[in-house]
């Protein structure tokens, strides 16, 4: 294992970081549209969506955290932290999630004649999550994306030292488990403290979910900011190890906080971090030969992550159109899988040509 300082700006291509995060879109899928279906009953099903949505998948959002935060910071060096790149960047992102906020403002508006408690407070809720936990279901990522880079870099504009920030981090991790998966802990303020607990109710109230930026996101941002910084080189052997190790342990987590009834949301799990710091140091060093298959993953991974919920909701309502129970069957997720990849792919060659460059502005 080797902890060093990078005193070069980082230009290598990482083309297992690609496969992966494309990997990590598809994953992303499977939590918002059951693989095994939703309509039944059966126990079996249930099991296995919640092995796939609950356990596996859950991986996939840490990973682009830590990637984003890795490729955004090797392009700068420690000593000579660059703050511009990180504003450039937080200035694209927004973009993006305008730009996807309007794109899924038809179903966004659907949400508002179905609240029950009427139109001014559908439209309160709106810009609380615009705000807070995003405009739309997946949108949240590029909402936290940018809090957690804007914390990271002040921090380091700031010359607070890696040390710093990364026990700042884990801090807030440990507090967000609270309100996700270690949510049994708390729960008896309910009775022993109510005053506490009102407090805490009400702070929910205004930030919704610790899913966030500051409690998910900077943790990972600052994970992948530390392998920008040092060149951190863990062999692939003793990385698997780890990896292996730590999957087994977060399964027990998942099953187990799952079975007595603890979990209150499913993003966060303790052992979520060592799993995703050891997939990212197993990932890295794997070297694959260069070709252009990566540069396109690459470029599907992003659209298939903002676009999947148009086309599920779609091919949803197309399939509740031909039967009743269709529209929340596997074969859901199958079409929408297979749709999505061949939307991603036909927007990716489109925006190549120079009539329609405007779609580069979707990834």
């Amino acid at each position: 294992m080797l902890f060093k300082v990078r005193n070069s700006v980082d230009k290598k291509i990482y083309n297992s970081i690609d496969l992966t995060k494309f990997i990590c879109a598809i994953l992303i899928i499977t939590i918002h549209i059951s693989p095994f279906g939703s309509n039944g009953e059966n126990s079996i099903i249930s099991y296995l969506n919640f092995g796939i949505q609950d356990y596996i998948a859950r991986i996939a959002v840490p990973f682009f955290f830590m990637a984003s935060g890795f490729f955004l910071y090797r392009k700068t060096l420690l000593a000579d932290f660059d703050p511009e790149l990180s504003k450039k960047y937080c200035i694209r992102i927004f973009q993006l999630y305008i730009i996807w906020t309007i794109i899924y403002s038809p179903l966004i508006i659907g949400r508002f004649f179905n609240d029950k408690q009427g139109l001014v407070h559908a439209i309160l809720v709106f810009v609380r999550d615009t705000i807070f936990t995003g405009s739309y279901t997946q949108l949240w990522y590029l909402n936290g994306l940018i809090v957690a880079v804007i914390i990271t870099s002040v921090l380091l504009y700031k010359k607070v030292s890696l040390k710093k920030i990364l026990l700042c981090a884990i801090i807030l991790y440990l507090i967000g488990l609270f309100a996700q998966s270690w949510f049994g802990f708390i729960e008896p303020l309910k009775e022993l403290t109510p005053t506490l607990w009102s407090i805490l109710k009400l702070i929910e109230k205004v930030i919704v979910t610790t899913r966030d930026g500051v409690f998910l996101g900077f943790p990972f941002v600052s994970l992948g900011m530390c392998f920008a910084f040092f060149d951190i080189k863990i062999s692939k052997k003793k990385s698997f190890v780890g990896l292996c190790i730590s999957m087994v342990l977060l399964l027990f987590e998942v099953f187990l906080f799952q079975y007595i009834g603890f979990v209150h949301e499913h993003n966060m799990y303790l052992f979520l971090v060592p799993v995703t710091f050891f997939l990212f140091a197993f990932v890295k060093e794997v070297q694959l030969a260069d070709n252009a298959i990566y540069k396109t993953l690459r470029t599907l991974s992003s659209l298939i992550f903002f676009g999947h919920l148009w086309v599920g909701a779609v091919v949803g309502k197309l399939l509740s159109f031909i039967s009743e129970g269709l529209g929340d069957s596997w074969l859901k997720f199958v079409i929408s899988l297979i749709v999505t990849i061949i939307w991603a792919y036909i927007v990716m060659k489109l925006s190549e040509r120079k009539k329609f460059k405007l779609l580069s502005y979707l990834y």
